[in-house]
Parts: C-alpha cells; structure tokens; sequence
C-alpha cells in the first residue's frame, strides 16, 4: 500500500490534490504554517483512526472532506472522510471506493457508504493482513484483540513531536493501551507468529482458560470433602436448636446426615392456624370502652346521693337543735284569750293587748318539726336508689373484669403466633442455609463426582500440552530474535552511516520496551539514556527504516509506505532556517552534513528498495543538491500552502 495523492475537498466543492510518486522519495517542503504536518494528520485519518487529529484551522474553516487515494498491490482504494463537526471529537465514518483504474471522486459523488471500522478491515485484508486474533503478554489487562490495518499504520507514521523526542519511539506510543497493542502485533508483523499459529495461540489461550476452571472446581470439592463431617455436625446442631430435628436423634453415617437435612430442606413449612383474634379484641374493647362509661355513670350518681345524704345529716342535726331549743314553747298557750287582751307567759297577769311573740314562736316550732317530718320520709328512697346504684355498679365491675380477662387470654394467644412467626422465619432462613450447603456439598460427595473432576483436569492438561506443542514456542522465540538480529544490523550501520552516538557497538531494538537499545562497554543505554535532540532523530530514522525494510523483504501485511514530519528540527532551530529550508551560516559544517546525510540515506534506502517502498517527508529542509531536488514534489514558499488562499479568503 501507498499513496498516489491526498486530496481536500473545500467546503463550496472544490478540490486541492497534490500528487506523490510510487515507490520514490517524496518530499514536501516549506516555510512555517504552510501545513506540512497537516498532511501526516490526513493520512492518518483516511487510514480509518477515528479521533479526528485533523481539527485545525484553517483546515476545519474551509475543508468539508478529505482524501487519500492508495495504490494497494491489486486495485487502488479511495478513501474519503468528512470534517468533524464543531465540538465534535471522533468521526466513525467514511467512504470507500475500490477500482483497478480509479482516480480521485468528484464532490458531488462523496457519500458516507462505510465506517471506520471497515475501512480498516478492508484496506488489511487487501494487503494481507489475516483474520488474526493478538494475545497481549501474559500479566497484561488488555484483552484479545483483532490485528487490523490500525496496528500496522502505527509502525509508518512519525509526526514531529513523535521523531524528536527519546521518551517514544513509535506513533501514539504515549497511549498505553497503543504501546501494548504494538508490543503484542510485532511478533506478527515481523514474521515470528504466523496466521495458523496466531489462530492456535488464541485457541491455547482457551484450553488455559479451561484448565484453570476446572482445576478450581476441583480445589473447591476436595476443600469441600475434607471439611464435609464438620459442615455436617455444624448443620445438624443448627437444625435441632431450631426444632427442626428432635434433639436426640442420631445419625449412623454421612449419607443419613445429609438425607436428614434434605428432608429438612424439603419439608413442607408449617404455619399458624387461622384466628380471628383481632375481631374478638376489637369487640371486646369496644365492650370495655362501654361498661367503663356506664361504671362512670353509675358512681357518678352514687357520689351525689352520698353527697345529699351527708348534706341531710347535717341539716337535720341543725334542725334538732333548733327544735329541742324551742320544746319549752309548748308549755305556753297556743292560742291568744277571745277579748283580744293577752296573758303574760312569765307570771300569767292580764295584758292590754296580745304578745304575739309566743305564737310566732309556736309556728317556727311547728315549721321545724315538719322540715324534718319530710327528711325522715325522704331518706328510706334514698337508701334504696343508694343501694341499687351500688348493685348495679358492683355488676358493672364484674363484667369489666370478664372483658379483661378475654383480652388478656387474646393478647397471650397473639404472642404465640408472633412466636411461632419469628421461629418459623428463623427456620425458613436456616433451610435456605442448609440448602446452600448441600448443594455445595454435593459437588465433593456426589457419585463419582472427585473422579470424574481429576479426569476433566487430567484431559485439560493434555490438550494444554498438546497445543503447547504444536505452538512450540521456542521455534517462535527464534524467529523473533532472526528477525531482530536482521533489524539490529541494518540500524548498527546506518547508525555509524549518520555517525550517532555509540554507534561503534551494536543498536538493536527493543521491542518489549519499544525503544531502542546502544550495547556499550559498561552497560545497555536505552534511547532514552542517549544524549542530545540530533541523536534521538537519528534512531527514530535507523530504526524505522530497518524495520521496514525487513518488512518489505519479508512480505510481511504492513504499507510499503513510511511518513516522516520535521526530521530536522534539531538542525532548524532559527526562523530563518525555516524560512529558507537550508542551515543558516551560524550552523556547522557538521549540521549541514548531518541533514544531507539523513536525506542521502533515505534516498538511496528507497532507492535500493525500488518500486517496492515509498518514502513522504515533510520538512523545512531544502538542499540544492540536484537528487533532493529532484525528489521535491511540493514547495510551500511565497504564499503556496497546503490551503489555498482563495479558499480562506472564500469562507473568511
């Protein structure tokens, strides 16, 4: 796979399309903010990357969909995505076009036909890539995944904060879950693990899976029937607390223990008969509440013939008094003489006129004596009303005594059934724990149960084995490390080509840490233990064309195509530079040399390689040389950029 064009369809429908040659070097040079790095941003997009890193302006101003057309070795693929919208951050999809003879599509023509996901999936099989499921390393929480053309896109793209710096050494490597995706898919890429063994590896993966279970499942029975007599007693001790066992039964084996408790299981619950309890207490309470009011009734009128009586008590002691003082009176006459003179009652001489005072006297006496005349005769009907009160109110009290009683004797009856609830929910509960634990028991004492567990594990272990066998994973180990040992030669002399650090020893690649490694005297320097900005581009480029190289040569299903953004910042660091596309006059020799050499080297590494690889790079860099130029296929400079101006100004 590689690239004839790219292709920006502006947002009114017109189209920008820069062309590449197959098979050569192809560089894209240019001042600062022409868009060179946007270019690496498309390609990585159209090959089906669904977070949209195209989202800068003024590309997002006036493009509506971008494009690549690839050369695949039997067809070309147009691949089309539109602009994220605003505020939107992934795109999932796409459009795809196949044709022996296909050209870049129209705007009008551009329809959404596919997503990312199938793109990908078409675009590997086309070159080559199987229906290959990657296992990550042992210790590793990615999950098996699917080798896809994503994968290998990782190992041909390097943007310009990827190939200057010592920390990473591959596309979006600071992403962890990528940096173990490529740690898993390298071994494939390279060669080591074939499309048969990758179907045996997950196949393997699998068998472990089901040894593991089984041998669990085993574990869990042995424990089981090791401990099963004293889960047993536990059981039964429980069951007989509970009144579910009489407590003194006893049980001759370990079979009768557990069909005792079966039983126990299986019994049918027992619950409390029905009552009307609380109908009758309603009733009776009612009854209470009655007879307590007419009790009240009845000693309320009690009270007030006590009271009355006690007030006549009084009253007729008052009147006796009275009527014992006035006793004398009747030792005077009562009545007055005829002629009207009256008669002294001290010494009974003749009186002018009558005294009036002995017959006043007379009537109080008389007065008196009636009042209490009429208390007499009142007091036998209030006994008898007193004594009838009291009758019936000792009747009342019995009868409240009765009613009191029956609730007494219901709210008892209501304690036993919530008794026999609570016993009867705790009973309930321990069935369902004694069912638990047969069930569970079960598993260690059913018939022939161990055996038939040990058999399953012995048979697991064999297919384990047998797959191991077949994977024979020292034959796997060797093809790696044959791959690497080709990858390590070619990087050590490009390495001493480019005249890197510590390129005297051998530069191998790492690809369990995915970086790459310099053997020196003392110890082994990472890349990241490797000094200086000049370095690290450096082995970036050694290692990335040595890999693909051994891919090319191999047949292995990664693009013939590699992209490199701002190799030479290191080299550039002064606007002008930039500006030029050549070291300024305060550069080294050393510098100059170092750019021509990295170009020099690329050029005759694709060269060497011809028409099987394709090399894009986009930099600042623009040497006279008459082979670099010779490779330029686009020149940003004096207002040329990868947007034209007529489109900003257009939607401006």
């Amino acid at each position: 796979m590689q690239i004839r064009s790219v292709v920006l369809y502006s947002k009114s429908g017109k189209i920008r399309e820069l062309t590449f040659r197959l098979g050569e070097l192809n560089i894209v040079t240019g001042s600062s903010k022409t868009g060179k790095s946007i270019l690496l941003d498309i390609v990585d997009f159209c090959l089906g990357r669904d977070d949209a890193p195209v989202a800068v302006d003024p590309l997002t101003q006036t493009v509506a969909w971008c494009a690549v057309l690839f050369q695949l070795p039997d067809t070309r693929a147009f691949v089309a995505r539109p602009m994220p919208g605003k505020g939107q951050k992934e795109v999932k999809t796409a459009m795809l076009e196949l044709g022996t003879d296909l050209e870049p599509l129209p705007y009008r023509r551009l329809e959404k036909n596919h997503t990312s996901d199938e793109v990908r999936q078409q675009l590997g099989r086309r070159i080559g890539i199987g229906d290959v499921r990657s296992e990550p390393r042992p210790g590793s929480i990615t999950p098996p995944f699917a080798v896809n053309l994503g994968h290998a896109a990782l190992l041909c793209l390097q943007n310009q904060d990827e190939v200057t710096t010592r920390r990473i050494l591959f596309h979006r490597q600071s992403d962890s879950q990528v940096a173990e995706g490529l740690r898993a898919t390298l071994p494939y890429f390279l060669g080591a693990v074939g499309d048969d063994q990758a179907a045996k590896q997950q196949e393997l993966v699998g068998a472990r899976r089901v040894l593991r279970r089984k041998k669990t499942d085993l574990s869990v029975a042995e424990a089981a029937d090791r401990d099963i007599d004293r889960r047993l007693h536990y059981m039964l001790a429980q069951a007989q607390a509970a009144g579910l066992i009489p407590a003194d039964e006893q049980f001759d084996s370990r079979e009768v223990a557990m069909q005792t408790l079966h039983d126990v299981v299986e019994r049918p619950r027992s619950t409390p008969g029905d009552s009307d309890t609380a109908a009758r207490s309603a009733e009776l309470e009612a009854r209470r509440s009655n007879l307590r009011d007419q009790l009240r009734q009845v000693t309320d009128q009690q009270q007030l013939l006590v009271r009355q009586e006690k007030e006549e008590t009084t009253y007729t002691q008052v009147v006796a008094r009275g009527i014992s003082r006035l006793h004398a009176v009747d030792l005077l006459p009562a009545e007055a003489p005829a002629d009207g003179h009256g008669t002294c009652p001290m010494c009974g001489s003749r009186l002018e006129h009558a005294d009036t005072t002995v017959q006043e006297l007379h009537d109080t006496l008389n007065e008196l004596r009636g009042q209490l005349s009429s208390v007499h005769t009142v007091q036998p009907r209030r006994r008898q009303a007193l004594d009838q009160l009291t009758a019936a109110a000792d009747q009342l009290r019995e009868e409240l005594r009765g009613v009191e009683g029956a609730l007494l004797s219901l709210a008892e009856i209501d304690a036993d059934h919530a008794r026999f609830r609570a016993q009867t929910e705790q009973q309930a509960f321990l069935r369902g724990s004694i069912d638990a634990h047969l069930k569970e028991l079960r598993l260690a004492t059913g018939d022939g149960n161990l055996a038939q567990l040990r058999s399953a594990v012995a048979l697991a272990e064999r297919l384990v084995s047998e797959l191991q066998a077949d994977l024979n994973s020292d034959e796997v180990a060797d093809r790696l490390e044959h791959a690497l040992n080709a990858i390590s030669g070619s990087m050590t002399d490009w390495a001493r080509d480019l005249n890197l650090s510590h390129s005297d020893r051998r530069i191998r690649l790492d690809i369990r840490n995915l970086t790459v490694l310099a053997d020196t005297d003392d110890d082994v320097k990472p890349l990241l233990r490797i000094g200086s900005g000049e370095n690290w581009v450096g082995y970036h480029l050694v290692a990335h064309l040595a890999l693909h190289r051994y891919f090319t040569l191999n047949h292995r299903p990664v693009p013939r195509l590699l992209f490199l953004d701002q190799i030479t910042q290191p080299f550039y660091p002064s606007d002008v530079a930039k500006e030029t596309g050549a070291p300024t006059d305060q550069a080294t020799d050393t510098d100059r040399d170092a750019v021509r050499g990295m170009f020099k080297l690329m050029h005759d590494f694709v060269t060497g390689l011809a028409p099987n690889f394709q090399l894009i790079i986009s930099d600042h860099a623009n040497l006279p040389d008459p082979w670099f130029q010779q490779c330029v296929r686009h020149n940003w400079r004096n207002g040329d950029a990868l947007i034209p101006q007529e489109w900003i100004r257009e939607h401006a």
